[in-house]
């Protein structure tokens, strides 16, 4: 069950790339208040875990009514998360500004946390490693993301700005080579 877990929640805690949203969190939070801040990251944790939680559901009950089968998704999944994996190694991640209340669910909680690529890849964390594993790989990334932009202030300050950007394309090259993977695995499916 712990080969299991780990195999689950590495792929996601890389996909969610909390030290690549760090920057863009502070940007749009700098100017509020320590409860309205919490109030947006409590909504981006709950937007991101509940959307998520439908992909999973709904998700593969729809791919089994188009007639797209498992190995179809880990080859489509695959390149998605290359590209996305390829584009936020090659350029510079757009940050468009907001300042609404709305900032925790959109763009926040969905698609920076619970985006294409931690959608794509729960779907096959599913498949792989079972419902439970992804749900308690899915709850405990958000528990790191929630501690992370919790602390962004802090974190930044210590790690510095180019040390957090160095540290999302390597998780941008990890993705990448996670789609490969799935590709392979999508491939040798058939």
């Amino acid at each position: 069950m712990s080969d299991k877990f780990f195999l689950s929640f590495i792929p996601l805690f890389v996909a969610f790339d909390v030290l690549g949203i760090l920057p863009i969190y502070i940007k749009f939070t700098a100017n509020l208040d320590r409860k309205k801040r919490d109030g947006q990251l409590r909504d981006s944790l709950i937007t991101a875990f509940f959307i998520t939680l439908l992909f999973v559901i709904v998700g593969k009950k729809i791919m089994g009514y188009l007639g797209i089968s498992i190995n179809d998704f880990l080859i489509a999944g695959g390149i998605v998360l290359f590209v996305i994996g390829t584009k936020d190694i090659l350029s510079k991640r757009i940050e468009d500004s907001a300042e609404d209340d709305l900032f925790g669910v959109v763009p926040l909680g969905t698609p920076l946390l619970a985006g294409p690529a931690v959608l794509a890849t729960s779907i096959i964390v599913t498949h792989q490693y079972g419902f439970f594993a992804c749900i308690l790989s899915l709850v405990l990334n958000l528990i790191v993301c929630g501690i992370v932009l919790k602390f962004s202030t802090l974190i930044l300050k210590y790690l510095g700005r180019r040390f957090i950007e160095a540290m999302s394309k390597v998780f941008s090259l990890i993705i990448a080579s996670i789609a490969i993977m799935f590709i392979r695995k999508g491939l040798e499916g058939f």
